[in-house]
């Protein structure tokens, strides 16, 4: 009998009971009940059911001047609220504890029971600030039944916030109730509303996993986004998401920004659904409220909240006129079905025939829910209707959706058809003509039998001229007791316009020159051999002579063979000594580079102050001038490399050449050793700079190393 009577016990609503309130908050204050007329204390009187404890709305001792959308920030301030409240004996049987629920409370709050601490929820930093904002709703907190008196209790609860906002204080109407703790939790069920916020979440991920496949149907993306964010706006007004999230600001921030976003998300998605584009009112509301999302971080929520409801109801009534009212009046004026002759035949043939009549329904009954649930806000109510009522547009937006893709199943069908009738057609058009094809093809087979024959007489010619030309060329360096020689000839392909040659008497080498012919083909080929018997024939014949002297005798002979084609020749001729001494004459050509055996960096090797060493390209008519010559000594183990513009002037993949500074540096790290394999280390740099890229010209190199 006693559980049963237990079960019927009525809970105590606080609301119903008169409230005092002041300003500040001590401990002193939770140990007695304020005395009647006590000046220090404001009294609300109850109303059951309907009684918010806002403090900013109290009108209490020293609070700040009222205004109609409050901006700034103020410093928290603490508040004492005392609820005296009397409990009976069914009340203190309870076999499953006391509860104690609140509909909302914040920021910072602590609940006293008759001088007994029983929740603290106040995150402070040391500067008095808040670190952590608990603005919750549907708060449930368990009081000890060793606290609890039968007859006259307190019940004391510090409420610490900012004193503008109108989240300081119990800021809700109802209900604030002390009942049995499995009742009161039971009140916080929301399992249903749970599984709705999770079908929503779900089913904007579909389309938007819709929209990946289909990226032009942009209406799949715009509903995604519509139902993600109401999905993420409900499960903020939830229970579940304080025990989730500890920071209040953050829920409050996921919320407006959600329901601030929401109405743009479903104005793009009902105007991409109709076949049009995104309405240039839907993106100005989208990015001003946007931008109310962000400064919202900034300032308080109500402005913008406020500004968010004054405002909403002009793009719900733009999504009813201009989305759904007007295609539906068009389509109804343009019917021309077998009905059409009837004014409800008309207009049931042109609302079956527009996708506008199928959203029609539930986007009425979700606008109505919405403004219902806008005006609720601030008494706080739970998200009920658009929660519901959204189920109503998932159904036709599923209707419209279904309707698109069954109209363009059935456009491909008729497409289909007539695909098919034009092949066929076209296969009779191609039959006939496939006689003439076959013997198109006969002869298109028989010019590419001898077009290959000619490519392949070409390329067999062309081999013959590059080992025609190659035979001309030293196929082994000179080694003796004094010089150390190596070479490395890469031409581009087939025939090379750079040629090279070393001068020697019996075992001694008296001189090389490297040089390089402009152009490329055979016809630089050709200039090739010319060159390097011309060059061969004068260094020995005119040894007596400087090397400028020779340069200007090689020049005069090449004048007239090269009179009457675009060509001319660079090169650089060197004369060795056996103790290491070495003239140089440079035709245009390359800066030859020097590594001393004592030295760490190579450089380039060009006398002091004698800029114009150089003289101009061979075999050009007109610029002749006259030759220099230039001396230098070798000690044992200093190289020179003699290289043609093919090494320096190469590129990578990115377009950078490897340069004068990439051969200095390859020069000045290759490893002590004989000179190919110098020379081999340099060529391997060369190649890793140049790889993955087309070598466009000839490349040739020679070091010459003193023993």
């Amino acid at each position: 009998m006693l559980a049963v009577f237990v079960a019927g016990a009525q809970p105590v609503d606080l609301s119903a009971v008169d409230a005092y309130v002041r300003p500040g908050f001590s401990l002193e204050w939770v140990f007695q009940t304020p005395l009647p007329g006590e000046a220090s204390w404001t009294v609300v009187p109850g109303d059951a059911g309907n009684r918010p404890l806002v403090m900013r709305d109290l009108d209490l001792p020293g609070a700040l001047e009222r205004r109609l959308l409050p901006i700034g920030r103020e410093d928290p301030r603490k508040y004492c609220v005392m609820l005296p409240f009397d409990a009976g004996e069914e009340l203190l049987a309870s076999k499953t504890g006391v509860g104690l629920y609140l509909a909302q409370i914040g920021q910072n709050w602590q609940i006293y029971l008759n001088g007994a601490l029983v929740r603290d929820e106040t995150y402070t930093a040391g500067d008095g600030t808040m670190r952590v904002e608990r603005a919750v709703r549907g708060a449930l907190v368990e009081l000890d039944a060793r606290y609890l008196r039968r007859g006259r209790n307190r019940l004391t609860i510090m409420v610490m916030g900012d004193p503008r906002d109108d989240r300081t204080g119990l800021f809700m109407g109802g209900p604030y109730l002390i009942d049995s703790y499995d009742r009161l939790e039971a009140m916080r069920s929301e399992g249903i509303k749970l599984i709705l916020i999770g079908i929503y979440f779900f089913f904007g991920l579909y389309h938007a996993m819709l929209f990946a496949l289909r990226p032009k149907a942009k209406a799949y993306l715009y509903y995604g986004i519509a139902t993600s964010l109401l999905s993420i706006y409900l499960f903020c007004r939830t229970f579940l998401v304080y025990d989730v999230i500890l920071d209040t600001r953050i829920i409050k921030a996921a919320e407006l920004g959600a329901l601030f976003m929401l109405v743009p998300a479903f104005m793009a998605f009902f105007d991409t659904a109709l076949g049009r584009r995104v309405s240039a009112f839907a993106k100005a509301y989208g990015a001003l409220f946007g931008l109310a999302a962000v400064l919202r971080v900034f300032f308080w929520s109500e402005a913008f909240l406020r500004l968010w409801q004054f405002t909403v109801a002009a793009p719900v009534l733009y999504v009813i006129v201009v989305d759904i009212v007007a295609p539906i009046v068009a389509s109804i004026r343009g019917y021309d079905g077998p009905r059409s002759h009837t004014l409800p035949g008309r207009l049931l043939g042109g609302l079956a025939s527009t996708d506008a009549s199928k959203l029609l329904v539930g986007s009425l009954v979700v606008g109505v829910a919405l403004i219902l649930d806008i005006f609720g806000l601030n008494s706080g109510r739970s998200v009920t209707y658009s929660a519901y009522a959204y189920l109503l547009l998932v159904f036709g937006t599923a209707a419209t959706l279904a309707g698109q893709f069954v109209r363009a199943y059935e456009r491909s069908e008729v497409l289909g058809a007539d695909l098919s009738r034009r092949v066929e057609a076209r296969s009779a058009e191609l039959e006939a003509t496939l006689s003439e094809q076959k013997t198109l093809g006969v002869r298109l087979s028989e010019a590419s039998s001898r077009l290959q024959a000619s490519v392949e007489a070409s390329a067999k010619d062309m081999r013959v001229a590059t080992r025609v030309q190659q035979g001309f060329f030293p196929s082994a360096a000179p080694n003796n007791e004094h010089w150390d020689a190596a070479f490395s000839f890469a031409p581009a392909s087939g025939i090379s316009g750079d040629f090279y040659d070393f001068y020697m008497r019996g075992d001694r080498l008296d001189g090389m020159v490297v040089g390089d012919v402009s152009g490329h083909g055979i016809a630089s080929g050709l200039i090739t051999v010319l060159a390097r018997s011309i060059f061969h024939r004068n260094f020995h014949e005119l040894r007596t002579r400087s090397l400028g002297s020779i340069m200007e005798s090689i020049n005069a002979e090449l004048i007239p063979e090269l009179s009457s084609v675009d060509h001319f020749v660079t090169a650089a001729l060197l004369r060795f000594e056996a103790g290491g001494g070495v003239e140089y004459a440079n035709a245009a050509h390359a800066e030859i580079l020097y590594r001393g055996a004592d030295k760490i960096r190579a450089a380039t090797l060009k006398p002091k102050g004698q800029g114009g060493y150089k003289g101009p390209p061979l075999g050009r008519e007109g610029i002749e001038s006259p030759y220099a010559s230039m001396r230098f000594k070798l000690n044992s183990g200093d190289a020179i490399l003699v290289y043609t513009d093919g090494f320096d002037e190469a590129k990578n993949v990115d377009g950078a050449p490897f340069g004068i500074d990439g051969m200095l540096g390859a020069l000045s790290a290759a490893p002590e050793g004989d000179a190919a394999q110098m020379l081999d280390f340099i060529v391997r740099e060369w190649r890793f700079h140049v790889s993955g890229s087309k070598i466009a010209d000839d490349a040739t190199a020679v070091l010459i190393k003193k023993l």
